[in-house]
């Protein structure tokens, strides 16, 4: 019998003999994406894509009418409300007056104005039964989620802005169109928060795996490679009108980077030091990870783009955003975890730097091993179990679609929220 090793892989020698100029390749691809195109986030808000399902009765009506009554081509329409703490009076009435005037003005980004305040006629139904609060609605320039809706609503925002009311009333813009764009900004500004709790957890439990600073702090490195050339790729497509963005897409490209960024780093370093600890040498050990993991993360990394992908199927623009997006980062992130990962590896193993800084325990999980293979069916009746206990909250799950339930309550369009539940028009 041979005692000879089986001939190491030609992918993972040609990794390990260019492994310097492979590092330098992924953090030069990392500069340039990231130096010579906007951030995704920027180019998520130039190319951003309607949410508004197009072929659904509802918004062709709505678009019907629009047409009809020549009114407006698009979904996106805002309420602009007032609100005192008076009944409103003559002052409150120049206000409004001069607004509509303002807003009339900008028919670039107001394509109409339904002033029924405006005409004694009509002016009882917008007007709340104690006279303290009125609204107009607006329609709106560009689709909901677009990149011209979100400049319609900011220009109706600078224009009330720049209006100061009388004393004792309040303006607020509210409506589809800026809760959308308000919830888009939002979710923008939750990634920074989110990349950074979910490092620092990372950190923490590695550490307490590892034992090595280095170690963990060199797997991150590596996951924010990964992560930044998915975002710096996918925001190069959406820059060149490859694919459309939604925050939903960015959102979850972030969170789907770091956690398979960080999974297939946990592989490759987790087998080395398995093999490491019972007794092969360093390159030896390096050949047993790439053979044994490589074919893991392909195929983990491949099923999950193809599984995101699948989304862009979808009728509604909530998920359908997600998938061309998503399994681009992942593909990305996968060729990260095959190329870039044993080229560090394969730097640092020369030097003993990943080498386990303490015996690994195997006898627990050979204990779990072995009551799996002795009792397959109790076991699989008990995880089951434990399993469905999460179905017990099935019943009581509802769909909504209101966005206002999901996003912060401080954001300005939901603040404006308050007012318009006080409105009670008078019947006519």
């Amino acid at each position: 019998m041979s005692a000879e090793h089986p001939r190491p892989p030609l992918i993972a020698r040609v990794i390990r003999t260019l492994s310097p100029l492979i590092i330098l390749a992924w953090i030069a691809l990392v500069l340039v994406v990231t130096l010579a195109i906007p951030s995704l986030e920027e180019v998520g808000q130039e190319h951003s894509v309607s949410l508004s399902p197009q072929d659904a009765p509802s918004v062709q009506a709505m678009l019907r009418m629009g047409k009809d009554f020549k009114e407006s081509d698009s979904d996106s329409f805002a309420m602009i409300v007032l609100e005192g703490q008076q009944p409103l009076g003559d002052d409150a009435h120049a206000y409004y007056a001069g607004l509509m005037r303002d807003l009339r003005d900008d028919p670039k980004h107001v394509e109409h104005v339904q002033d029924l305040w405006g005409d004694r006629l009509t002016a009882s139904g917008v007007q709340s039964d104690d006279g303290k609060a009125t609204y107009v609605q607006l329609n709106l320039a560009g689709n909901q989620g677009t990149t011209l809706g979100d400049e319609s609503v900011a220009a109706v925002r600078n224009i009330v802005q720049r209006t100061p009311p009388p004393p004792g009333v309040k303006v607020y813009v509210t409506g589809p169109a800026p809760l959308n764009s308000d919830m888009q900004h939002s979710g923008n500004k939750s990634i920074l928060k989110i990349t950074a709790v979910t490092v620092a957890m990372i950190f923490t439990m590695l550490l307490l795996v590892y034992r090595s600073v280095i170690t963990v702090v060199l797997l991150l490195t590596m996951v924010g490679i990964e992560l930044a050339a998915a975002r710096g790729i996918v925001a190069f497509l959406g820059h060149s009108n490859v694919l459309v963005l939604s925050t939903f897409a960015i959102n979850l490209l972030v969170s789907l980077g770091i956690a398979a960024g960080t999974d297939y780093g946990i592989f490759f370093f987790g087998r080395y030091q398995e093999a490491r600890q019972a007794g092969q040498d360093r390159e030896q050990a390096y050949y047993t990870t790439y053979r044994g993991v490589a074919p893991v993360v392909l195929a983990s990394g491949l099923t999950i783009a193809g599984a995101i992908f699948c989304l862009s199927f979808a009728r509604m623009p909530y998920f359908q955003t997600i998938g061309v997006p998503c399994a681009v980062g992942m593909l990305v992130a996968v060729a990260v975890a095959l190329t870039l990962v044993p080229a560090a590896l394969a730097v640092g193993s020369r030097v003993g730097l990943f080498d386990p800084k303490r015996r690994i325990r195997v006898r627990r999980w050979r204990r779990v091993g072995t009551a799996i293979v002795r009792w397959p069916g109790p076991i699989l009746v008990a995880t089951c179990a434990i399993a469905l206990i999460g179905l017990l909250t099935l019943p009581g799950y509802k769909t909504s679609y209101n966005d206002r339930l999901y996003i912060p309550k401080d954001i300005p369009a939901n603040q404006a929220t308050r007012p318009p539940t006080a409105i009670s028009p008078k019947p006519g």
